[in-house]
């Protein structure tokens, strides 16, 4: 597992479906084999960017901002976090590790709200250049399984306090970007059913590929 320039994996899946555990796993795997690894999240990872994201969950919460809105103030997050750590931190061959990226942007605004998909891949690829995702990490979970988990956080995500119908789009949704390989991006669909140390042996065969293949 040698490289100059770091890779960058993103980790999708709805609330619960274990992402933020399964992450810093990863994070402990790839250090093992003697790499460089960040973790972040998205919106998020940088003080401007985690401003950016308290105000779209405030607004998010009171219905006052609908999927176009979400859309801009998620791509100016998604602006200064790239420019500010993803980027340098790749050129420096660190692999970098997120929590969502704009791919939710396309689930959760696109699929599930009804956003324009064609303008948000659009948008993409004006501000994901220069920082192009080498792998998408999709855990996937049930319905069920979301909710029994979800139950037991206090996050205080907005998007997480949406019903069975929302959250059966995100899904759906999430499975036809995996299908289409949306973004023209390689992903990975996980089973993230079970243990924390079944879905780890999971995700950690994913990594050996993603990093074998180059």
């Amino acid at each position: 597992m040698n490289q100059e320039r770091g890779k960058f994996i993103v980790f999708e899946g709805v609330g619960g479906s274990g992402k933020t555990t399964q992450i810093e796993l990863a994070k402990k795997f790839l250090e093992e084999k003697g790499l460089k690894v960040l973790t972040t999240r998205e919106p998020g990872g940088v003080e401007a960017s985690e401003k950016i994201r308290e105000l779209i969950f405030a607004l998010r919460d009171k219905n006052l901002i609908g999927p176009e809105g979400q859309m801009v103030l998620f791509f100016a997050a998604r602006y200064l976090w790239l420019n500010s750590l993803v980027k340098p931190a790749l050129a420096e061959g660190i692999n970098v590790l997120t929590d969502r990226a704009h791919t939710s942007t396309a689930t959760y605004q696109g699929f599930a709200e009804g956003g324009n998909m064609e303008q948000i891949l659009a948008i993409s690829e004006v501000v994901m250049e220069g920082a192009r995702p080498d792998a998408v990490i999709f855990l996937e979970v049930s319905e069920e399984t979301s909710i029994k988990r979800r139950a037991a956080e206090t996050n205080g995500d907005p998007f997480d306090k949406q019903g069975r119908d929302y959250l059966g789009k995100l899904i759906a949704g999430y499975r036809k970007m995996v299908q289409e390989s949306w973004g023209g991006l390689k992903w990975y669909m996980v089973n993230g059913e079970g243990t924390v140390e079944e879905v780890q042996a999971r995700v950690s065969e994913v990594l050996r590929r993603i990093f074998e293949t180059g």
